[in-house]
């Protein structure tokens, strides 16, 4: 067995598609399947520091087992490292309403590591008015709710409204079908506002959020 067919291995193992993989990785689609046996030293270098889970003797020598055992914690398998999309840039002022429906599409996304099970997906800050928790850079993971069942307030939520992506605190409104929007920047630079329900497509809950360095 050579370094191509381990790899495409390892893929099956992870449940996932070529073409994914190699979005994650940085690659160029169809650069696995069109290899002849071996990778080169440099898509290997990127493969491995884009699968934690993956040993770099087995995979390049064939030797030892597939998967390191102890890259996260003694109570995580290292085959649970979970995957999510991560909407791009271009896609912040559109429509989340679904993958599959009229919003942004999963081909159109860069596959991402994420630490937790359970996300939609993931979407980058930008702006200071949730700082400090919340940096410009970082990103958060997010989770799809139903707000007519239940809407903790004063947690932190990705509002897909029609005038783009907020992420802000949500607080109950004393006008009848409205949210409030609050600020975590101490500056006092960003006031509290509210949104009409209508005027809301979607109501993300954040899981996580993941600081960049």
């Amino acid at each position: 067995m050579n370094t191509k067919e381990r790899l495409i291995q390892y893929i099956e193992r992870k449940k996932m598609k070529v073409a994914q993989f190699e979005q994650l990785c940085g690659l160029s689609n169809g650069y696995i399947r069109n290899s002849k046996g071996s990778i080169g030293t440099k898509k290997l270098e990127d493969i491995l520091n884009s699968c934690p889970d993956l040993n770099r003797e087995w995979l390049i020598q064939g030797t030892g087992d597939m998967l390191i055992t102890n890259i996260i914690n003694k109570d995580k398998e290292p085959s649970d490292v979970y995957y999510t999309y991560l909407l791009p840039q271009s896609a912040m002022g559109g429509s989340l309403v679904g993958f599959g429906a009229d919003g942004v599409f999963p081909e159109n996304c860069e596959l991402v590591i994420s630490p937790i099970a359970g996300v939609d997906f993931a979407i980058t800050i930008y702006g200071d008015s949730m700082i400090p928790e919340y940096q410009p850079g970082s990103r958060v993971l997010v989770k799809r709710i139903d707000p007519n069942a239940f809407i903790a307030w004063g947690n932190v939520y990705v509002l897909d409204t029609i005038n783009g992506l907020i992420v802000k605190e949500l607080q109950p409104s004393d006008s009848d079908g409205r949210i409030i929007c609050h600020s975590h920047n101490p500056s006092g630079r960003y006031k509290d506002f509210d949104v009409h329900i209508k005027d809301i497509r979607g109501i993300y809950r954040v899981l996580a959020c993941v600081t960049a360095k």
